[in-house]
């Protein structure tokens, strides 16, 4: 069979690989994106789930440029502030002990906008599928892959072959792409999971995502639009590996109570929407995010605790990164010079990033008293220290 010659070969078709071939293909590119499910997969496992991604404001601009933005802006609730509370038990309750609001320094903008994940990967299947420059197949995956000098040589397993001067490993934390490249990764095991699940509270969430700390992890609020008259949000529900396994297991009117108590009564009284689901929680970076004519974004390059909004930003970063590379002319496309150039850009943002959210991460998971007293106060500080608090927001956001 003859091979096909394309610019750029997409290896996943999670909502990282769609985003990458839609953005690639409106820059002119010709794109083949493949995956090893059938399309309806991903719609399916994420229908009612209330999983949710938050999109902040570069992102978002990102999106726009890109013409994705305008189908997915009906979804999106605002996330006006990130109120970060810490609490206490006293008297067998859970009491807060103190809450600070965090916004943008142009507080007419918001922080972020929350999109849940199943009515995302709706749009962009269909823009997928319309688009002129992209060919998907659905239920296929690389066979085998070979370098020659201008192209990587690719096989699929439907019988296809292609040429491609890109290849992008968008194929998740067990990526085919990254471990057939032998690009290694350096691993931790957190014992921790984290439950996800819609709520319908009490109180107005007022556009306000909340992070509850206590022990074990946050219990995070992120807010979603009023949906059949009711106020919503979607739950990240993070502690340790035992808790969540039990917590799980209960049931539903048992688990309903203690996400009540959980919660602190921050949004009211919560009632329970959607089934819970459990993600096991690790970090994963990857030793490199280069190899010959191929490049490996979104989880295949780093995985993270979902705190404070950075897992999917991060992906967005790599995928605006890897096409500002591909577009400017000093560079020919999947050439070394333009990877390495890549991988820099990235490289120090990313274990940047990861470094920050471990550290959250066990502050937030912490049992020692001493420390929570200094998280509290911690917390004081940085909220009412302007120019400190001004550089973390725009570190966390992505402007700097």
């Amino acid at each position: 069979m003859k091979n096909n010659n394309i610019d750029v070969f997409v290896s996943g078709a999670g909502l990282a690989g769609l985003i990458a071939s839609i953005a690639f293909a409106r820059n002119g590119f010709s794109v083949v994106c493949v995956d090893k499910n059938k399309s309806e997969f991903y719609k399916k496992t994420q229908k009612n789930t209330y999983r949710t991604t938050a999109f902040l404001e570069p992102s978002k601009k990102f999106l726009d440029e890109i013409s994705i933005w305008g189908s997915l802006e009906k979804y999106s609730c605002p996330m006006q502030s990130l109120k970060i509370v810490d609490t206490k038990i006293s008297n067998e309750k859970l009491n807060i002990k103190t809450d600070k609001t965090f916004s943008n320094d142009n507080y007419s903008k918001p922080l972020g906008w929350n999109v849940k994940n199943g009515d995302m990967l709706n749009e962009l299947y269909k823009i997928i599928n319309k688009e002129k420059n992209i060919k998907f197949h659905s239920e296929t995956t690389i066979e085998e892959f070979k370098t020659s000098n201008e192209y990587i040589e690719l096989k699929l397993t439907n019988g296809n072959q292609y040429n491609s001067k890109l290849l992008i490993g968008a194929d998740g934390k067990n990526s085919f792409v990254r471990n057939k490249q032998k690009i290694k990764i350096i691993s931790k095991d957190l014992n921790q999971n984290a439950l996800t699940f819609g709520i319908e509270h009490e109180y107005s969430h007022e556009n306000i995502s909340n992070e509850i700390y206590n022990s074990g992890g946050p219990f995070t609020t992120v807010p979603l639009q009023i949906e059949n008259s009711r106020k919503i949000s979607s739950v990240v529900w993070m502690d340790n590996q035992n808790n969540t396994e039990q917590l799980i297991n209960l049931e539903a009117s048992e688990f309903e109570k203690r996400a009540n108590e959980r919660s602190a009564n921050i949004l009211g009284k919560l009632n329970v929407i959607s089934k819970p689901q459990l993600w096991k929680m690790q970090t994963q970076v990857a030793t490199r995010l280069i190899s010959y004519r191929t490049a490996i974004i979104a989880e295949a390059a780093h995985v993270i605790p979902p705190i404070g909004a950075q897992g999917f930003n991060m992906s967005i970063n790599d995928i605006k990164s890897l096409l500002g590379k591909s577009i400017d002319p000093s560079y020919k496309l999947g050439e070394t010079r333009m990877l390495l150039s890549y991988e820099r850009q990235r490289f120090i943002d990313i274990n940047a990033r990861v470094a920050s959210v471990n550290l959250l991460n066990r502050i937030s998971r912490t049992d020692n008293q001493i420390v929570k007293n200094i998280r509290s106060k911690t917390i004081d500080f940085l909220h009412n220290f302007k120019p400190l608090k001004s550089s973390i927001m725009n570190f966390g956001l992505g402007s700097k």
